[in-house]
C-alpha cells in the first residue's frame, strides 16, 4: 500500500541520515499489518518492536536502544505519553536528533506523542 510505502521511505531517509526514527502506530492491528507486509522486512536489521506484551526489561533494553543512530523503534500509541526516549548518542544528535513519525491522525490531542499538558 501506499501508506506503508511512505512510511518505510521516511524510515530508510533517516535512517540513512544516521538519525533514529520511532514509528507509532494507532493499535496493534495497524503495527501488525505494517509488521507483516513486504515493506517491514526492507527495513533491514536495526529494528526493534516496542509492545505491551514485553516484559519490563525487554520494554526498557527497547526503549534504551531507540534513540541510537539508524535505530527504528516500531511501537503503538500507548507509549507515546509517559514513556521517556532520550538519545545519548551523538551522532544522532549532530543529525538533527531521533524522529517520530506519527502513522494516524489524532482524534484527541493529549494522546499522540506530540501532545503537551498545560
Amino acid at each position: 500500500s501506499n501508506y506503508f510505502h511512505s512510511i518505510t521511505d521516511q524510515i530508510q531517509t533517516l535512517t540513512k541520515q544516521k538519525r533514529s526514527a520511532i514509528v507509532f502506530f494507532r493499535d496493534n492491528t495497524r503495527l501488525k499489518e505494517f509488521t507483516n507486509s513486504a515493506f517491514y522486512r526492507k527495513l533491514g536489521r536495526q529494528k526493534k518492536l516496542l509492545m505491551e506484551d514485553l516484559s519490563t526489561g525487554d520494554k526498557e533494553f527497547v526503549i534504551s536502544k531507540a534513540a541510537i543512530a539508524s535505530q527504528i523503534t516500531i511501537s503503538t500509541v500507548v507509549f507515546g505519553r509517559g514513556t521517556d526516549f532520550f538519545s545519548k548518542d551523538d551522532a544522532v544528535q549532530k543529525n538533527g536528533g531521533m524522529h517520530v513519525i506519527q502513522t494516524f491522525l489524532s482524534e484527541d490531542s493529549s494522546t499522540g506523542p506530540d501532545s503537551s499538558s498545560g
